[in-house]
């Protein structure tokens, strides 16, 4: 997805988009939902979360609370929710290690495995981000998009702004820090330059695999994993 410049443009959505954007939130909050009912709170962040949904548009979930991997998965299981892929990743070695469950529907769901060393989940709140208790009451927040475009709810669709000509503004409304906009501009401009150069860790595990387990014997050969995991 190319970066935008000199956007500044309202989008009006037709019926048919509205009734995405109530499907993909409605299977969210069933994910969600699980671990509301152990008090375990989440995320869902990107489009689903400010509502330019399409109809290719997956849903993200990322859990605020470090659970153990069997605990999560035993919570997906009674909810009847199937796991069909299981993956360890990290974006670089500096970065927050992180399970992720590929679910039905093109649903992700990411828990921690390592702790945040610095502005804990802005990352999720720049793309735009809400908890379970926002969904239920139909919230939807601002967030910035690939094209490095501001995404702002109306009540007609959204207005959309180039981050590129207005980065402080984008950090006011969403509510985050200057740094991690201005940080996201140079990852998502450099992509769009040079494209993407790939992930530092990205190993898929067995179903019947253990996260943790697994993270200890990457980490047991890997001293870049290991330094990370011992934070």
């Amino acid at each position: 997805m190319k970066i935008e410049y000199n956007v500044d443009q309202e989008i009006e959505y037709t019926p048919e988009r509205w009734q995405i954007l109530k499907n993909l939130r409605t299977r969210a909050m069933r994910i969600t939902e699980i671990f509301a009912r152990h008090n375990i709170e989440s995320l869902t962040f990107g489009s689903v979360a400010r509502g330019d949904v399409k109809s290719t548009s997956d849903i993200d979930i990322v859990l605020l609370t470090k659970v153990p991997t069997f605990q999560v998965e035993v919570l997906l299981d009674e909810a009847k929710e199937s796991i069909q892929a299981k993956k360890i990743v990290q974006a670089t070695p500096n970065d927050v290690i992180k399970a992720h469950y590929d679910l039905d529907d093109e649903i992700c769901l990411s828990v921690l495995l390592t702790d945040f060393t610095h502005h804990p989940y802005e990352f999720y709140y720049f793309g735009g981000a809400v908890t379970h208790a926002q969904m239920e009451k139909n919230e939807r927040v601002p967030g910035i998009d690939k094209r490095l475009v501001l995404i702002q709810p109306t009540s007609k669709g959204h207005h959309e702004i180039s981050v590129v000509d207005h980065p402080g503004q984008a950090a006011n409304i969403i509510g985050i820090s200057s740094e991690m906009v201005e940080q996201r501009i140079r990852v998502l401009t450099r992509r769009d330059k040079i494209g993407r150069t790939g992930i530092f860790l990205n190993q898929e595990i067995g179903l019947d695999e253990n996260f943790e387990e697994k993270l200890a014997e990457i980490a047991a050969s890997n001293q870049l994993v290991r330094r990370r995991v011992n934070l």
